[in-house]
C-alpha cells in the first residue's frame, strides 16, 4: 500500500565462526525496527497487546559491533475495524515503524504506532510499551497512555530501573510557555500511574556562561536533543541541550524534584554535531564524555582522468574541483557525581587525517569503499576515509574498556548505501567498517538508524539467547526461516531518532 513502510526481510547475520558471539560489552542497536510479514521467534520474543486489543510481536536480533542489532516487530492478523484500513493486513499498514527510545538495565521502552492509523497527530493512534529481557521469559507491557496534556515526545523521556526489586520509572521533562518553567511527567511501576509536577530552573549559570543572544528571532531556553541516566538511589537523569547545557533532575525525589542545570563545554562557535554519553569506566566509576565535531573543507580533488575522446573538448572549460569535507572530534570528560561545568576537561581530539590502519583485514574493508577519485593511491587507502561525509558520533567501549567513537558515513550525501565506521579515540586506529542496510538508509544520516549502545540489557539477553540455544533453536536459525518467506525488498526513509516522530 501506498505510504506505508513495506516489510522487509532483516538482513542475516554473521555465523558464530564469523565472530557473533555476543562477548562484548555493548551492541549497536538498530533503533527502527524491521516490519515482518511472516511472524519470527527466538528466545527474546515477547508478546503485547495494544489499547485496540491486537496484538504485537517483539523480537530482537544481536551481533557484534560494528553490525547492527536490531529488532523486527510483527503485527498478525488484520486492522482494527476503527482503522484506516479496516480488515486489511496489519502489518502491510505500517506509517511509523516501532522505535526503541530509552534503555536501562533490563528494560526498554519502545514507542509502536497503530497500524492503519486515520491520524498520526491523534494520541489515540500511539503507544507506549516495556519490554523486559527476563531469564524465564521477557514480557511487553502496554503503558497506560499519559493525559491529554501531559504528552511528551520521544527524545524527552527516560527509563530507569530502580535498585532491589521489579520497580522502574519512566519520566518525561517537558517546555512551557514559560522559558524557565518545566513540567515533569512521571510514571511509577509501583502505582501504574502518571503523575505530572511543574519545576522551575532558577539562577542558572548558563545564562552568564552562553547566555541566549539579544538578536535572537525565538527564546527557546532549553531544547532537550537528548536524556542521559546517570542513576544512583535517586534516579538522577539528565535532559540534554547539546548547545546550551544539561537538567538534572532526581525523579525518585517524590516530595519536591528539582532542576539543577549545568553547561556542556563551552565552544568559541557551536557545533551542529555533537553528542553526549554516560560511560562506565569501572564498576563503581562513571564519567560523562561529551563529543563535538567540526567540519572544514578538504583537499582539492584534482578532476577526473580524461579519455582520448574527451581530448577534443572545449579546453576553455573550467575543470571541475570537488571539495572533500574533512572532520575533527574532540572529546570532554566529566567525572560524576557532576559538580561545577569548570570540572569539564578537553580529553582527547581524533582529526581523519590522522586515522591509522594497520590491520589487514581492515585494510581489505578499505578496498571496499568507493573510490571517489581517479587519482587515488591505491597504496594509500586512508584517502578513502577522507573522502567520506561523517555524522551522528556516538561513544562505546570496545571489549578491553577502550573509548571508541562510532560515526555514520556516507560518500554521497544522496546515495542510500552508508557505513558504521569505529575509530579509538585515544591512539586515533581505525577499528573496523561496517556496511548499513541501504533499504533503511534512504536520507543523509538520519540517526534511527544507528546507534543506541546497550550494554546492561544484553546481558539478560544473554541467558535468554543461551536458553535459547540449549532448545535447538538460534538467532541464524529463526532468520534462515524468516529468509524463505517472500518480503518486500525496500524500505521507507528514516524518519526518527533523537527527534520526534509526532
Amino acid at each position: 500500500m501506498d505510504g506505508f513502510t513495506p516489510c522487509l526481510a532483516p538482513p542475516s547475520l554473521p555465523t558464530a565462526e564469523e565472530g557473533s558471539d555476543l562477548t562484548p560489552s555493548s551492541v549497536l542497536l538498530d533503533m527502527e525496527a524491521y516490519i515482518t510479514a511472516a511472524a519470527v521467534s527466538n528466545a527474546t520474543t515477547a508478546v503485547g497487546y495494544m489499547r485496540t486489543g491486537k496484538p504485537i510481536h517483539i523480537t530482537f536480533y544481536l551481533t557484534r559491533p560494528l553490525r547492527l542489532s536490531y529488532l523486527c516487530a510483527h503485527f498478525p492478523g488484520p486492522a482494527a475495524a476503527n482503522s484506516l484500513h479496516p480488515g486489511a493486513p496489519a502489518a502491510r499498514c505500517i506509517k511509523d515503524p516501532p522505535i526503541v527510545i530509552s534503555t536501562h538495565a533490563d528494560l526498554a521502552l519502545l514507542h509502536i504506532t497503530h497500524p492503519a492509523a486515520r491520524d498520526l497527530g491523534n494520541d489515540k493512534y500511539h503507544d507506549y510499551f516495556v519490554y523486559t529481557a527476563r531469564p524465564r521469559g521477557p514480557s511487553l507491557h502496554r503503558l497506560p497512555y499519559p493525559h491529554a496534556d501531559a504528552g511528551f515526545q520521544d527524545n524527552e523521556v527516560a527509563i530507569f530501573r530502580c535498585s532491589g526489586g521489579g520497580r522502574y520509572v519512566i519520566a518525561a521533562l517537558r517546555n512551557t510557555c514559560d522559558t524557565r518553567k518545566f513540567r515533569l511527567q512521571r510514571y511509577d511501576s509501583d502505582t501504574c500511574r502518571w503523575t505530572s509536577t511543574v519545576l522551575y530552573v532558577h539562577a542558572p549559570v548558563r545564562d552568564i556562561v552562553l547566555p541566549i543572544p539579544d538578536t535572537a528571532t525565538e527564546l527557546i531556553y532549553h531544547n532537550t536533543d537528548k536524556v542521559i541516566t546517570l542513576g544512583g538511589p535517586r534516579a538522577t537523569i539528565g535532559w540534554v541541550d547539546l548547545w546550551r547545557g544539561i537538567l538534572l533532575c532526581d525523579v525518585l525525589d517524590q516530595d519536591k524534584p528539582r532542576l539543577r542545570p549545568t553547561d556542556v563545554p563551552s565552544a568559541e562557535e557551536a557545533r551542529a554535531l555533537q553528542n553526549i554519553a554516560v560511560v562506565t569506566t569501572s564498576p563503581v566509576n562513571k564519567v560523562i564524555k561529551y563529543i563535538e565535531m567540526e567540519i572544514r573543507p578538504g583537499e582539492d580533488l584534482p578532476p577526473p582522468r580524461q579519455s582520448a575522446c574527451d581530448s577534443d573538448s572545449d579546453d576553455d572549460a573550467p575543470p571541475h574541483v570537488r571539495v572533500a569535507p574533512y572532520w575533527s572530534a574532540t572529546i570532554w570528560t566529566m567525572s560524576l557525581p557532576i559538580g561545577s561545568w569548570k570540572d569539564w576537561h578537553k580529553d582527547c581530539k581524533v582529526d581523519v587525517t590522522d586515522i591509522l590502519v594497520k590491520n589487514q583485514r581492515q585494510l581489505q574493508q578499505l578496498m571496499l569503499l568507493p573510490q571517489l577519485t581517479t587519482t587515488d593511491d591505491p597504496q594509500n587507502l586512508t584517502m578513502r576515509l577522507r573522502r567520506l561525509y561523517a555524522a551522528h558520533p556516538t561513544l562505546g567501549l570496545a571489549d578491553h574498556g577502550d573509548l571508541v567513537i562510532y560515526f555514520l558515513s556516507k560518500a554521497n550525501i544522496m546515495d542510500n548505501k552508508g557505513w558504521v565506521m569505529a575509530v579509538g579515540a585515544m591512539d586515533k586506529m581505525l577499528r573496523g567498517i561496517a556496511e548499513l542496510d541501504s533499504r533503511k538508509n534512504k536520507h543523509w544520516m538520519m540517526e534511527t538508524q544507528v546507534l543506541c549502545t546497550i550494554g546492561k540489557l544484553l546481558r539478560k539477553w544473554r541467558i535468554l539467547i543461551k536458553a535459547d540455544k540449549q532448545e535447538g533453536l538460534d538467532n541464524r536459525s529463526s532468520m534462515r526461516i524468516l529468509q524463505k518467506k517472500s518480503l518486500a525488498t525496500s524500505a521507507p526513509a528514516s524518519s526518527s531518532g533523537a527527534s520526534p516522530r509526532r
